[in-house]
């Protein structure tokens, strides 16, 4: 039987802009991110619902009312890195940094770009 938890965890979104999740380059689109069996596993998929990539994640907590579902990018300039996943709860889903972007953290000043989610 699935979980509340499993249930609310895809989220979907239009990504405005070029991005890099797990050291993947991707264009501008819309996205769908669900949980993929091991613990922290999720993959995204395309519009179209082809799997893009699969990347491992941390889990991280905030007290209190659910988070609204989004997207948060850390942006460098003018590059951008998925780097947390809310979906509809309380505990979202951290990517470690890749090499590049530990590079870019001592080269650059970090802004944090919040994506919302959308439902349809």
């Amino acid at each position: 039987a699935a979980s509340m938890a499993d249930e609310v965890y895809t989220v979907k979104a239009r990504v405005p802009f070029d991005f890099a999740v797990a050291g993947k380059q991707l264009p501008a689109g819309v996205y769908t991110i669900d949980r993929q069996g091991a613990p922290g596993m999720l993959m995204l998929r395309d519009a179209a619902g082809h799997v893009k990539t699969m990347f491992q994640t941390i889990p991280v907590y905030i007290n209190g009312n659910a988070h609204s579902p989004m997207l948060v990018f850390n942006k460098y300039g003018d590059r951008y890195f998925l780097a947390t996943i809310w979906p509809a709860s309380n505990t979202g889903a951290r990517l470690n940094r890749t090499k590049i972007e530990r590079e870019l953290v001592a080269a650059a000043p970090m802004e944090q770009i919040m994506v919302a989610a959308i439902y349809r």
